[in-house]
C-alpha cells in the first residue's frame, strides 16, 4: 500500500471515529418536550354537586293534622295554582269532619308526591312537590367560602347530568344566599340553565363546573412548564441549548398558566424533562405531541 493510500485510509477511519461519536453524543443527549408559548384564555373553576330544579317551584303542604283521604293529582299530572292535590279530614272527635284540600302553590307539573292515602299527616308536613319547567330551568350547588368572592350574577357555568353523558349545558348564576351555612361554610348559588328541547327534569343529580377566574388574551403555558418547586422560572430553549429563566406567573387556571413577565409568544418552553437537566445543558428537543 503507497503511502498516500494509507493516510487516506486513516482520514477516513478519522472521519467515521468522529461521525461515531458525534452520534453516540447526539444519542446520549437528554430528550425534552417543549411547547410553543401562545396567547389564549385561561380560566380557574370549581367542581360541584347540584340538582335540576324547575325555573319554579314549590312544595304543597297540609295545613292541619289529620288523615290523607284522597290523592287526586298522581305524579307527572299538571295542576293549577290553587287546585286540589289531596284532600286531608281530621276525624279527631269533636272536630270537622270534611276534608280539606291541599292545593298546589304554583302552577306546573306533579313532581313527586310524598303521601298515600290513609297516612297521618301534621300540619307544614310536605305533601307534594310542583315544579314549572320549560326552556329553562335552575340548579342549586353549594359553594365554599373561599370560593363564594369569586361568584358574581352572571358567572358562567357548565352543567352536566349522567343522562346525557355527551352534551353539556350552559347556564349563568342569578342569585346566591347572602349568608353562609353555619355547619358547611357554604353559600347557595342557583344557575339557570338553557333547557331547549326539555331534556333536563328537575330531580336530575348534575355536576357543574363554575368559571371562578378568567384571562382572555392572556401568554399561556401548560402547567407542566412550571417547575414544581416553584412557580418563578421556566425552561426555555436557544437552539438545542435549555436556558434556565425567571418568570411572573399570573392567573394559575385548571390546564394554563399566565405568565405575566418573562415569555413572549413564540418562544419554546420546556415541558417534560426540565427537572433532568442543568442550566446551559445541550439538550434534544421534541415537539410536544410528536414523541
Amino acid at each position: 500500500m503507497t503511502k498516500s493510500a494509507t493516510l487516506i485510509l486513516l482520514a477516513a477511519v478519522v472521519l467515521a471515529g468522529c461521525g461515531q461519536r458525534k452520534r453516540e453524543a447526539a444519542r446520549s443527549l437528554q430528550a425534552v418536550a417543549f411547547v410553543t408559548a401562545g396567547r389564549a384564555t385561561v380560566a380557574r373553576t370549581v367542581g360541584l354537586v347540584g340538582t335540576v330544579q324547575g325555573d319554579l317551584q314549590a312544595t304543597a303542604m297540609s295545613r292541619i293534622a289529620g288523615r290523607v283521604t284522597e290523592v287526586v293529582k298522581q305524579e307527572g299530572s299538571y295542576v293549577s295554582e290553587g287546585e286540589p292535590i289531596a284532600f286531608v279530614v281530621n276525624d279527631i272527635p269533636g272536630m270537622d269532619y270534611r276534608p280539606g284540600p291541599v292545593t298546589a302553590p304554583v302552577s306546573g307539573t306533579v313532581g313527586r308526591v310524598y303521601v298515600e292515602p290513609g297516612q297521618s299527616v301534621g300540619p307544614g308536613m310536605p305533601v307534594a312537590t310542583v315544579a314549572s319547567f320549560s326552556d329553562r330551568v335552575r340548579v342549586r350547588v353549594h359553594v365554599s367560602d373561599q370560593d363564594l368572592r369569586f361568584v358574581r350574577s352572571g358567572t358562567r357555568g357548565e352543567v352536566a347530568v349522567t343522562a346525557f353523558p355527551d352534551t353539556v349545558f350552559t347556564g349563568t348564576v342569578e342569585k346566591t344566599t347572602p349568608m353562609l351555612d353555619q355547619m358547611s361554610r357554604t353559600a347557595t348559588v342557583e344557575l339557570v340553565v338553557d333547557n331547549r328541547g326539555r331534556r333536563l327534569v328537575p330531580g336530575m343529580a348534575a355536576s357543574v363546573r363554575l368559571v371562578l377566574e378568567q384571562r382572555e388574551d392572556a401568554v399561556v403555558l401548560p402547567l407542566t412548564a412550571l417547575f414544581t418547586n416553584g412557580l418563578d422560572k421556566v425552561a426555555v430553549l436557544d437552539g438545542n441549548v435549555a436556558r434556565f429563566r425567571a418568570v411572573r406567573v399570573g392567573l394559575v387556571g385548571d390546564r394554563m398558566a399566565e405568565i405575566s413577565s418573562g415569555i413572549e409568544p413564540g418562544e419554546r418552553v420546556i415541558t417534560t424533562g426540565k427537572e433532568r437537566i442543568k442550566d446551559g445543558s445541550e439538550v434534544k428537543p421534541i415537539e410536544a405531541g410528536q414523541q
